[in-house]
């Protein structure tokens, strides 16, 4: 298994992202300790569904709460950015929650 530092990770993230792509994985190291892993998370074998089962047991990803509403999500008014703004700020405030 190839190892990192967290730094060598941010500067070099897509050359490690090259080599999972292989079938690597990356141990990510913070000081000497490890802190993360990187690996494939398609695994040989195992269909979509399969591979999301696989990612839901291991904590990877979550279930979404409610299905998509398409129509809804597609009709959404799109935010424009102001100069000076930044979009951020923007989610910030569709949210409600500035300080």
């Amino acid at each position: 298994m190839k190892r990192a530092s967290v730094s060598e990770a941010k500067n070099g993230l897509s050359g490690l992202l090259s080599e999972v792509r292989r079938g690597e994985a990356v141990l990510i190291t913070h000081r000497g300790r490890p802190v993360a892993r990187i690996e494939p998370c398609n695994v040989d074998g195992l269909d979509a569904e399969d591979a999301m089962a696989e990612m839901l047991r291991r904590g990877v990803a979550v279930p979404p709460r409610a299905p998509l509403d398409v129509e809804r999500f597609l009709s959404a008014p799109v935010a424009q950015l102001t100069e000076g703004e930044g979009a951020s700020e923007i989610i910030v405030a569709e949210r409600g929650t500035r300080d």
